[in-house]
């Protein structure tokens, strides 16, 4: 038992409410944690309180939605009490799991996770073999289908029974189609993972059971973002002994896009009879200011638990608006003002900017890289979907799950060996008919008609090529990943042009190969704290296929982030800049569109919620900035400013332009340059090589003012150009179409 000293060390320097969540005792226990109010802190010491009661280590298990935040409360915990727990991801738990248990289901252990690029190839070859028509029926609106009929927990079956029409009929038959297609594969989407876990506790309740027995304490951290498949396993895990312990806060709910329920933790009381309810309302982050700003906005949502966020910090600095030309401008400024900070000693690392959609990097990159301010944008997932990283990780799968047709297809002819499309739909045509994998039929085309001489020899050299690679022996990922490249010549048979750019890539993967390696080896050294890693290939793939954004995040490197806002979360930097804080960006025309519908509060409060989140990440510093144009679907177009900006109090709140402090009212606001490029330039000719000819005869440079001809867009006027490297971005006044935004590189452009 603990004794009091121990005790009052433990909760020291906690708060009376944090304190009476971490010494709670035994049943349903719901922690509603304001922004800043020390949650993490109330969640670890909670573990670590449990584990200093007498509870066991193995029989604790702690639920997260980042794999950094479960790094980072494992290392809290370890620190406190020497002790180490399983904190993992929801998906990781069941990925986990699967691996052990899936068999009860009638599939194999070594399954391949499919991400969205897998699952939409699938999807559009169902779509494909059903003979549909692709503008009825579109692979992506299909996938968003499936994906929210997962969330319900609803297979093909309960939508057949409840489907109205032909239309909806048959996407319920595509959603059957898709299932067997990935049961044929052998792969589970990142939806199966939780999906297959439950249908296992139903299927097998001995192994519900023994789970149950095993973790005696379910810990579950950001509750309001679990969908209801995450709600209904938390709810099974903690069903013969009641102890689950949910933290959360509804005005941070900003993922219903993948399935989030709000009604999750707002109903948490009726789901859990009897649980005690705990809220923090201290905020140990932010300024007064800031905080203020931040409170004021999100007590317009309506669907919300009703707290009183205080701090017993100063003022600090105004929260400082600011409106711009266009993105450009904005850029310039945020770039400007950040060097500013760093002259006054804030780190880079400790600066922060926020953005709603991706797309919004490029004048912030521009920016910053004129100044030569370190940055870097954290996009892990979008390096894990590049050419290369999809290549190796497409051959890695083979090994392990040699059923996945996906990885199949995209590596049979990579590096190009002589295996065309046609050759491929004769194998695919003899897999489907006899019933095997791609694989398989690879093994057998020499028994596979109208396949000609030629054909037969290269598929036989893939086949050849596979059984050497599978016969590799090496000790560790990283190992293997290097004999892969060599294997396979993969980076020597690269165009020249595009050689140098895939060596950095796979550089970088070979990296992240090795410190898996190293973080397995790790954990596996005798006295090590840290829980055993599920290593070898098959962890590794599961690792990869569960990254999230801010897992590429490098907190370490002295560098400014740029992030989306939904990126942010959990995040805390001294200074925050949020660009872009206009209606069809925030709130987001998607919301906006909702609301034309009749559903207004729903989507309309989500965006609040995110920008009352990315207010709350700034401890010090709060810059908002907005543009007043911008380049949307292909057209600049003037911006409205963001209508969350009306809900800002007064106080505590500055409105400036460049030259200096502005008042409340808006409008009579200049450009902070000459400059008027948008950010969200969907309308980019990178790709089409389409070309402009200088008509005035002044020769081929791009000034501003010389008469051009576009061979679809016809007659127009340069307004602005900007060189970016070996090509320009050019801002043209097209007389029948209005002004557009070409990227075009030098042999683009030519003379009438």
């Amino acid at each position: 038992m603990l004794s009091q000293s121990r005790i009052k060390k433990l909760t020291a320097d906690l708060t009376d409410a944090q304190r009476e969540a971490v010494c709670y005792g035994e049943g349903p226990l719901l922690i509603v944690a304001g922004a800043g109010s020390g949650k993490t802190r109330v969640i670890t010491r909670r573990i670590a309180y449990l584990l200093e009661m007498g509870v066991r280590p193995d029989n604790v298990i702690a639920m997260t939605f980042t794999n950094k935040a479960a790094d980072e409360m494992r290392r809290r915990v370890v620190a406190l009490v020497g002790e180490d727990v399983y904190v993992s991801t929801f998906h990781s738990f069941c990925a986990r799991l699967l691996r052990r248990e899936i068999s009860r289901t009638g599939r194999d252990s070594s399954f391949t996770i499919y991400d969205r690029s897998d699952s939409l190839r699938l999807i559009r070859q169902a779509i494909k073999e059903m003979e549909l028509d692709p503008a009825t029926y579109g692979a992506q609106a299909l996938m968003d289908f499936i994906a929210v009929r997962k969330d319900h927990v609803e297979g093909p079956d309960e939508c057949a029974r409840s489907a109205l029409g032909i239309i909806e009929q048959t996407w319920a038959a595509v959603y059957r189609a898709y299932e067997e297609k990935l049961a044929a594969n052998n792969a589970l989407d990142f939806d199966d993972l939780l999906l297959k876990t439950l249908e296992v506790f139903r299927q097998a309740p001995e192994v519900l059971q023994r789970y149950q027995d095993g973790y005696l304490h379910v810990l579950v951290d950001e509750y309001q973002d679990t969908n209801l498949p995450q709600h209904l396993i938390a709810r099974a895990l903690q069903g013969r002994h009641r102890n689950i312990t949910a933290v959360g806060d509804p005005d941070q709910m900003i993922y219903s896009w993948r399935g989030a329920r709000l009604e999750n933790l707002m109903e948490f009381e009726e789901d859990f009879p009897g649980t005690h309810v705990v809220t923090l309302e201290r905020n140990y982050r932010s300024s007064a200011n800031i905080l203020r700003a931040a409170s004021a906005c999100i007590e317009h949502n309506a669907f919300r638990r009703p707290k009183n966020l205080r701090t017993e910090r100063d003022d600090g600095p105004a929260v400082v608006l600011g409106e711009f030309g266009d993105p450009f401008d904005e850029g310039r400024w945020v770039a400007q003002k950040a060097r500013e900070l760093m002259a006054e000693g804030l780190k880079p690392r400790d600066t922060a900017v926020f953005y709603r959609t991706k797309n919004q990097s490029l004048p912030l990159e521009d920016a910053f890289a004129s100044l030569a301010l370190p940055h870097q944008v954290v996009d892990s997932v979008g390096f894990f979907d590049r050419r290369e990283i999809k290549d190796l990780r497409s051959y890695l799968q083979l090994f392990v799950n040699p059923k996945d047709d996906v990885a199949c297809v995209r590596v049979i002819n990579v590096p190009a060996r002589g295996i065309g499309a046609r050759t491929v739909e004769l194998l695919q045509a003899a897999a489907g008919k006899r019933r095997l994998s791609l694989m398989e039929a690879v093994r057998d085309a020499e028994q596979i008609q109208g396949l000609d001489g030629r054909a037969r020899k290269a598929v036989a050299g893939f086949w050849e090529l596979y059984q050497d690679l599978s016969s590799l022996e090496c000790r560790t990922v990283g190992e293997l990943v290097r004999k892969l490249l060599e294997t396979t010549d993969y980076l020597e048979r690269q165009p020249a042009q595009e050689k140098e750019d895939a060596q950095e890539v796979v550089d970088l993967f070979i990296g992240y190969a090795r410190q898996y390696d190293e973080r397995v080896a790790s954990a596996e050294r005798p006295g090590s704290a840290a829980r055993p890693a599920d290593g070898g290939l098959i962890g590794f793939l599961e690792q990869a296929a569960l990254v999230s954004d801010v897992d590429g995040w490098n907190a370490q490197a002295d560098a400014v982030p740029f992030m989306t806002l939904h990126s942010a979360k959990g995040l805390e930097f001294d200074a925050v800049f949020i660009v872009g804080l206009e209606d069809d960006l925030l709130p987001h025309r998607r919301a906006l569109e909702e609301s034309t519908r009749g559903g207004a509060d729903a989507a309309l409060e989500e965006e609040r919620r995110l920008f009352y989140v990315g207010m709350t990440r700034a401890r010090h510093r709060l810059f908002i900035t907005h543009a007043q144009r911008r380049v949307l679907r292909g057209r600049e177009e003037p911006c409205v400013p963001s209508r969350f900006l009306d809900e800002l109090p007064p106080e505590g709140v500055e409105w400036l332009r460049p030259e200096g402090p502005l008042g409340r009212a808006r409008g009579a606001v200049g450009s902070f340059a000459a400059g008027s490029f948008g950010a969200d330039m969907d309308f980019v000719l990178k790709k089409k090589r389409a070309s402009l000819r200088i008509l005035d005869g002044q020769g081929d440079r791009l000034a501003r003012g010389v008469r051009v001809s576009h061979p679809t867009y016809g007659d127009g006027e340069i307004l602005e150009s900007i060189p970016l490297g070996t090509r320009h971005m050019v801002r043209v006044n097209f007389f029948a179409h209005g002004p557009m935004v070409l990227i075009l590189a030098g042999e683009d452009v030519g003379r009438a």
